[in-house]
């Protein structure tokens, strides 16, 4: 039998995970991971390329809609996850994994947390989720590094958005055990 690919790995490996098999070390990580992205949005939520995303998003919107932080506007869950993507990240004063520069909260708490506030997550859930997106973002990111950069791709946007769907992976996985 052959060995598996290493998608099959990841994948078994985020299926298997269990919230009582996550340190609390990591757990408070992870939270402060969460708290530091939301400061960073926080802080740019006027600014001028977040005021241009607004304009064009706005009128696009769907009406089931979530919380754009630090703003008063609601968007549609992808609109307000991909404003809060850019805000995380638009200063780069968010969280890094050192060996492969990724900013790896940035792609992967806007999904999480917009599913949280449909309903969809306890708050358990959403670091689980969150905690493992981010961990394969980095994995996939260890796998590229560092010629990825040298050939010219951002490793933040390339590997944050496997590690958000994982998170979005996980988070459905939690709402099947709930519902």
């Amino acid at each position: 039998m052959a060995p598996p690919f290493a998608c099959e790995r990841l994948g078994a490996f985020v299926a298997a995970s269990r919230w009582d098999d996550l340190p609390r070390p990591l757990r408070h990580e992870g939270k402060r991971s969460l708290l530091n992205f939301i400061g960073c949005a926080i802080g740019v939520a006027q600014t001028e390329p977040i005021e241009m995303a607004m304009r064009v998003l706005l009128p696009l919107s769907g009406s089931d809609r979530v919380t754009v932080l630090g703003r008063g506007e609601r968007l549609d869950p992808l609109g307000a996850a991909f404003i809060n993507a850019i805000g995380g990240n638009l200063l780069d004063y968010d969280d890094t994994h050192l060996r492969t520069v990724i900013h790896p909260t940035a792609p992967v708490a806007p999904a999480v947390l917009a599913l949280a506030e449909q309903g969809m997550l306890s708050g358990a859930a959403v670091l689980h989720a969150f905690i493992l997106g981010a961990e394969i973002e980095c994995r996939i990111g260890n796998a590229v590094s560092p010629g990825h950069y040298a050939r010219g791709w951002h490793i933040t946007a390339t590997c944050g958005v496997f590690g958000s769907a994982v998170a979005r992976a996980r988070s459905a996985l939690h709402r099947g055990r709930a519902g």
